[in-house]
């Protein structure tokens, strides 16, 4: 696969015709050989990406693309969107959809995505076949982060502050467990290491939902980190915040980021609203308590 990658700061009114000739150059230089795919990065989106593979920073731009080429279909029908294709965030759009003193609990910034998110839904389920994906495009950055935030709270402390004890502390001795876990076990490791130290861990959401199992449902006595991770994560409302953050990540690698079938059904689509703002909503109530 071969990539034309466009980065963005300022948005103009030539981006989107720009982008759709670019999607449309792609097409027609593809061969059966070669491929060729259009990659438009906005700058939120990259100052927000913690992965290491391109592979993963395309999928994560994917949705913005979506909502910059479908546009001016409907900007015109839309007064809410402004010159750069964002809505504004309205509070009185979330009601009977979430519960409002939900959202007002959340800090500024994580509540104007969830609102955000809800204002497209609003707008979306008026016209018939629509693909929902790009509504949850807001949520997913302020999801990652608040899951990555929970990791650094609950790990850090425990984690040796020199370089030889964080070496044999992420690597703990597995010759006893399960071979057909031992992979796991490691990439999980590995990526723990990544977050702690060096803040750039992949998809932090997966990552919380593995730590979380392995806290609350694995029998397998591991020691370094994983000890830590049984003993931090066994949190009060843990196996409902589990089974929250496991929805998320599952309906965001199949419907959102990868988009395997189109999201057309709204009321699939209301429902995962609603689970991804109360797990958003959960997440950022377990980093304020203890445990």
């Amino acid at each position: 696969m071969d990539y034309l990658v466009e980065t963005k700061g300022q948005v103009d009114k030539e981006t989107a015709a720009k982008a759709r000739a670019a999607v449309e150059w792609c097409k027609a230089a593809s061969t059966k050989q070669r491929k060729w795919e259009y990659v438009y990065v906005p700058e939120g989106v990259f100052q927000r990406f913690q992965g290491a593979l391109f592979s993963e920073l395309a999928r994560m731009c994917a949705p913005s693309l979506h909502d910059l080429i479908n546009e001016q279909k409907f900007a015109e029908e839309l007064p809410l969107f402004a010159g750069i294709g964002i809505l504004e965030s309205k509070a009185q759009e979330a009601q009977g959809l979430v519960d409002g003193k939900m959202l007002a609990a959340l800090p500024e910034r994580l509540r104007k995505a969830a609102e955000e998110s809800v204002s497209l839904y609003r707008f979306f389920e008026k016209k018939p076949g629509v693909n929902y994906a790009p509504v949850f495009t807001a949520l997913l950055g302020v999801i990652d982060e608040s899951a990555k935030g929970l990791l650094i709270q609950k790990l850090t402390s425990r984690m040796p502050t020199n370089a030889p004890d964080q070496k044999a502390w992420f690597e703990p001795y597995l010759a006893a467990v399960d071979k057909r876990m031992v992979r796991h076990y490691e990439e999980v490791a590995r990526n723990l290491r990544k977050t702690l130290v060096y803040k750039n861990g992949l998809s932090p959401l997966g990552l919380l939902r593995s730590a979380l199992d392995y806290a609350l449902n694995d029998d397998a006595k591991l020691t370094g980190v994983f000890e830590a991770v049984k003993s931090e994560l066994r949190i009060t409302g843990g196996w409902d915040l589990l089974d929250r953050i496991t929805a998320i990540n599952e309906f965001r690698n199949t419907k959102v980021a990868h988009q395997e079938t189109p999201l057309t059904d709204p009321a699939q689509a209301k429902a995962a609203l609603v689970t991804w703002v109360e797990g958003l909503n959960r997440l950022w109530q377990a980093t304020r308590k203890p445990g």
